[in-house]
C-alpha cells in the first residue's frame, strides 16, 4: 500500500514538474538521405521539379528547424547522418542539380557556422565525417560545367557555397576557388548597378538581380574574417547593385531605367529573397533599410541556414533584432 502511494505521490511530482517546465525540444527527425539529386529544370516541368526536389527540401527544412530552435545535438545528428551516406554525390543527368547541390552544401555550410564551437568540440568524431562530404560537395561544385560556362547568378552562388565550406572546413582553396567567382559577379556590375546577364532574364530581370545579390553580400561577409573587404572592390559595386534593388523595392516603376520589360515577381523575391538585407545592414546601418526589414521579420532562408535574422540581424532603431 505505502509502495502504491509513493508512486502515486511520484507521478503527480513529474505532472506538476511537467507543467512547470514544458518541453522545448522538438523530436530530431533525420530524413532518410538522398543519395542523388537530379531533377528537370525548374522552368522545363514545374510539377516534377516540384516532386523531385521534395526530399532534399524535407531534410533541409528539418535541419534549418533544429538550428532555429537551437536543437544542435540534433543539427549534428542530421548532419552526420547524411555525410554517412554521401548524400547527393550520386550521378546527375541533366544540369538543375548541380545548382540544387550547391544551394543545399551552402545551408548546411551556414548552418554550421551557426553552431556554438564548444558543441563543435564536443562532436569531434561526427564533424570528421561531415567536413569531407561537405568539401566533397563543394569540390563538386567548383568543377561543375553545368554552372561555370553560365557567367550569370549561379556562378556568385558557387562562390558561396565554396567559400561558405571552405570557412566551416578551413579549407583556403576553397575559399580562394570561392572568391573568384564572388569577383566575376563584382566584376560584372555596371555603373548603374545592373547586371547585363540578368537583364536579359527579361520579365525576371529584376528577381534576377535580387537572387544575384544573395550570395555576393554573404560572401563578402564570410570573407571579412580573413581580412578581405569585397565592398569595396569594382568601386564598391556591391553597394551600386544593392541601391538598384532597394530602389525597386521601395518603388518598383524605378527598374525601369534599366529595362522597360514589365517585371513579374516570385511571392519571395522581395520577402525572404531579400534575406541580404540583414548582413548588409549591420555592416552599412544604411537607413533606408529598417523601414523595409522590419515588416518582413523574421527572414527564412532555405539556402542560408534558416532564419536569417537571428543568425545575422541586428537590432533596428526603436526595435529589437527580430
Amino acid at each position: 500500500m505505502y509502495r502504491r502511494v509513493l508512486q502515486i505521490v511520484i507521478a503527480f511530482v513529474l505532472m506538476g514538474m511537467t507543467w512547470m517546465f514544458p518541453r522545448t525540444a522538438h523530436a530530431c527527425e533525420v530524413p532518410a538521405p538522398v543519395k542523388s539529386i537530379d531533377p528537370p529544370g525548374f522552368y522545363d516541368d514545374a510539377a516534377g521539379y516540384a516532386s523531385a526536389v521534395k526530399p532534399m527540401r524535407g531534410f533541409i527544412a528539418q535541419l534549418n528547424k533544429s538550428a532555429d530552435a537551437g536543437q544542435w545535438s540534433c543539427a549534428v545528428d542530421q548532419l552526420t547522418a547524411w555525410a554517412r551516406a554521401n548524400a547527393l554525390m550520386g550521378p546527375i543527368t541533366g544540369y538543375q542539380g548541380y545548382y540544387e547541390r550547391s544551394w543545399a552544401g551552402t545551408d548546411f555550410a551556414l548552418v554550421i557556422l551557426r553552431i556554438p564551437t564548444a558543441v563543435k568540440a564536443a562532436n569531434a568524431e561526427k564533424f570528421a565525417l561531415i567536413d569531407p562530404w561537405l568539401q566533397r560537395i563543394a569540390i563538386a561544385t567548383r568543377d561543375a560545367d553545368a554552372i561555370n560556362h553560365l557567367h550569370n547568378n549561379l556562378v556568385y552562388w558557387a562562390g558561396l557555397n565554396l567559400v561558405a565550406i571552405g570557412t566551416v572546413t578551413n579549407n583556403a582553396d576553397l575559399i580562394d576557388s570561392g572568391l573568384l567567382r564572388a569577383r566575376e559577379g563584382i566584376r560584372d556590375i555596371r555603373p548603374d548597378g545592373s547586371l547585363e546577364r540578368e537583364v536579359k532574364r527579361g520579365n525576371r530581370a529584376l528577381h534576377y538581380h535580387t537572387f544575384a545579390l544573395l550570395p555576393l553580400v554573404f560572401t563578402a561577409e564570410l570573407v571579412q574574417r580573413r581580412h578581405i573587404d569585397l565592398y569595396r572592390e569594382n568601386d564598391h559595386a556591391i553597394a551600386r547593385l544593392a541601391n538598384l534593388v532597394i530602389a525597386a523595392v521601395r518603388d518598383p516603376a524605378s527598374f525601369a531605367k534599366i529595362t522597360p520589360v514589365k517585371q513579374d515577381l516570385f511571392p519571395w523575391t522581395f520577402q525572404d529573397e531579400l534575406a541580404w538585407m540583414e548582413p548588409y545592414y549591420a555592416h552599412t546601418k544604411d537607413k533606408r533599410l529598417p523601414a523595409l526589414i522590419a515588416p518582413r521579420r523574421p527572414f527564412s532562408e532555405w539556402r542560408l541556414g534558416g532564419n536569417v535574422t537571428e543568425a545575422w540581424g541586428i537590432s533596428l532603431p526603436n526595435g529589437p533584432a527580430q
